[in-house]
């Protein structure tokens, strides 16, 4: 047993450390107090049964680290010294007068928007988890925006479908209730149908965003519909299927609010299946084409080895 001062484990909040070394292999441990330290270093003597006891160095040896340098000048000189090589760096790049400016004078829905952007293509790394949900962690952080500086839920929701819209039609895997819910969302606020009574405006920017991202979905929902073998081949994801054409009943909705009748949900869905039949029948004649050559350079060659011997 050892007790070095680890910086990592510091800047996460350690005050006392120790050190366990077995075998060549070395795991420094940290506590928030000196008597937690001392219990764990007495459990861990008792049970390996070492010959010498680890005693403790000295609190004047040892280095005490705070978060806020202000309180107490007793800090260690190398995370002094990379805290301040923190500030100078953000100072020279223009964060520290970016952290300093006036709320007001910032256009928080453009901030929020990179803010959301980035955070689901770091979620998007692995699509297959995600498929586009946040994770808790990413909701609470964009949540807490939204509230401090008062960003619109429809124009968020807007944000959010055309960065998924943007993956979905690259043929990225999204979950189509994700996009049921939050184009939803936008069709309450944009048709005037909110359940909130306290939110009775959209903006015309916002307005214009939804018409945009209507018409793309649909396109893109027809591609999938026309494609469904190849988006959802047997039936998976399972529900899948059923979910993209209740969100094309949901995106043929009327701009008054009222819903598609079933007849025209019909005429799509036919000529959806219509063009399905074509794509279908192309693919399987090209690959019969494709095969057929290979059967017919194979019967060629054989033929020509033949009359060679």
């Amino acid at each position: 047993l050892r007790f070095p001062f680890d910086l990592d484990l510091a800047q996460l909040g350690g005050k006392c450390f120790f050190n366990l070394v077995k075998e060549g292999d070395s795991v420094t441990f940290a506590t928030d107090d000196s008597n937690e330290r001392q219990q764990w270093v007495q459990a861990i003597y008792r049970a390996t049964g070492q010959t010498h006891k680890p005693v403790a160095p000295p609190k004047d040896g040892v280095p005490v680290v705070v978060s806020n340098p202000s309180v107490s000048s007793r800090t260690t000189p190398g995370l002094s010294g990379r805290t301040q090589g923190d500030v100078d760096r953000a100072r020279k790049h223009g964060l520290d007068e970016f952290v300093s400016v006036e709320s007001w004078r910032v256009n928080h829905a453009d901030l929020f928007r990179l803010l959301q952007s980035q955070s689901l293509e770091y979620r998007m790394k692995d699509s297959y988890v995600s498929l586009g949900w946040f994770s808790p962690s990413q909701m609470f952080i964009l949540d807490e925006y939204c509230a401090r500086y008062g960003v619109r839920g429809c124009h968020r929701h807007l944000c959010y479908l055309s960065d998924l819209l943007n993956r979905a039609e690259h043929g990225i895997m999204v979950d189509p209730a994700l996009i049921h819910y939050s184009y939803a969302f936008c069709c309450s606020h944009v048709f005037g149908n909110a359940q909130d009574p306290n939110i009775r405006t959209v903006l015309y920017d916002e307005r214009s965003m939804f018409i945009q991202i209507r018409q793309r979905l649909y396109a893109l929902l027809e591609k999938q519909i026309t494609e469904f073998r190849y988006y959802f081949p047997f039936g998976r994801p399972e529900g899948a299927l059923k979910l993209t054409l209740g969100l094309l009943e949901r995106v043929l909705m009327k701009d008054t609010g009222a819903p598609a009748s079933a007849e025209e949900v019909r005429a799509v869905i036919r000529r959806c299946l219509e063009q399905a039949a074509f794509v279908n029948y192309t693919r399987i004649s090209e690959y019969a084409a494709i095969e057929s050559g290979r059967d017919g350079t194979g019967a060629q060659k054989q033929h020509q080895s033949e009359f060679s011997i």
